[in-house]
């Protein structure tokens, strides 16, 4: 069994394509659609890596990481936060939060693959 990743947009469209890109790479994953379904999803499942989006309608992205940051359950867990917001700020502020990594929207399904082997793996 492959490491689970938990994608957490709500974008359903982007979610089917990063589950079947994850999927041929041998990951396991679950998507959720908002940032209150990741956190209450979190609370009964484990996972090895999240995929967060910033741009929710309920709790955004950087709300959900201060959740997970704060929660001696989730705290470790790496979160790459893949959103389409792409300036300074925003990147700091995800950065500083606590994500090991922030991506942009659009992205490659082989830059994907590398960075999440990069983090799940790092002596690989």
């Amino acid at each position: 069994m492959g490491e689970r990743i938990l994608i957490v947009d709500d974008d359903p469209l982007l979610c089917n394509f990063l589950t079947l890109t994850l999927h041929r790479a041998g990951y396991e994953t679950e998507a959720v659609y908002s940032g209150q379904d990741a956190l209450d999803y979190l609370s009964g499942s484990a996972v090895d890596l999240i995929l967060l989006d910033i741009m929710m309608a309920d709790l955004n992205g950087f709300e959900v990481l201060n959740a997970l940051r704060s929660d001696p359950l989730t705290e470790s867990i790496p979160v790459v936060v893949l959103t389409a917001r792409v300036d300074a700020i925003s990147q700091k502020t995800g950065l500083d939060a606590g994500a090991v990594e922030y991506l942009t929207k659009p992205i490659t399904p082989e830059a994907l693959i590398g960075r999440v082997r990069e983090i799940l793996s790092p002596d690989a």
